[in-house]
């Protein structure tokens, strides 16, 4: 039996990088997977080239900033596959600026996406569990600026340090009832959101000699890691932000 077999997990951020790849691997781990992006066409795309049958998962439309929208993405989740057993949070946006020029727009939207996004699929997870006395997982990709301060990217760092402080926060509260809390902070990662970083050979050599391992990493090496925190492999696991950057964060210079 895979060691995912028979349960059910929301993904957001499906419609591409690693959602798309945490929505693969979890299916090849025998889950059932409600895929859910703002594009819905996006996230649909992510199903139609796995080649699916219809069954084993369902692409829906959501912005996960908006509450009552989670609330029914989620509940029409549970209806679907009678159950739901985690979500893994992958949605975020990135901003540029610093403290002196950072547009209040840009700042409140990676708020919304990236803080309030996870916040909402999480509370709507943690009721429904505890309402059903179930057990389950959460996990919330936070990323390398979430554990140290990188310049010029100001809104991006403050959210995913507050993806942090949620990890740990629902972690320590929802622990006594069988609900583990996890999160992940990638490195450079391979996906559509770094491309422009990674355009010039230059500025991408500069990437690849920051992380000790001397390359960007990818999709699917986030997902395998996902896949591990959400299984029965990781049962006294919660709390933790695991690293997974290639080393980076273990002494090497920023980029």
């Amino acid at each position: 039996m895979s060691k995912l077999e028979g349960r059910t997990y929301i993904v957001t951020g499906a419609g591409s990088g690693i959602g798309a790849a945490t929505v693969a691997r979890l299916i090849e781990d025998g889950a059932n997977v409600v895929a859910v992006d703002l594009d819905q066409a996006a996230a649909q795309k992510t199903l139609d080239g796995l080649g699916l049958d219809a069954s084993r998962a369902v692409a829906v439309g959501v912005d996960v900033s908006d509450e009552d929208k989670v609330d029914a993405m989620t509940a029409e989740g549970i209806a679907k596959f009678g159950g739901l057993d985690g979500v893994v949070n992958c949605a975020g946006v990135r901003g540029v600026g610093n403290i002196l020029d950072t547009d209040h727009g840009v700042w409140d939207l990676n708020m919304n996406v990236n803080i309030e996004g996870s916040f909402n699929t999480s509370q709507a997870f943690c009721r429904y569990a505890r309402e059903h006395n179930r057990p389950g997982s959460i996990v919330n990709i936070s990323s390398q600026a979430g554990v140290e301060a990188v310049p010029n990217r100001l809104s991006y760092v403050t959210s995913k340090h507050g993806v942090v402080g949620l990890t740990r926060g629902v972690a320590i509260e929802m622990a006594p009832h069988g609900i583990r809390c996890n999160g992940i902070a990638p490195g450079m990662i391979a996906t559509a959101m770094t491309a422009g970083m990674r355009a010039d050979p230059e500025n991408l050599e500069k990437i690849r000699k920051a992380h000790p391992i001397g390359r960007e990493g990818q999709p699917e090496e986030i997902a395998a890691v996902i896949s591990f925190l959400l299984s029965d492999d990781a049962s006294y696991v919660t709390g933790i932000m695991m690293p997974v950057d290639g080393g980076i964060t273990a002494g090497a210079a920023s980029f």
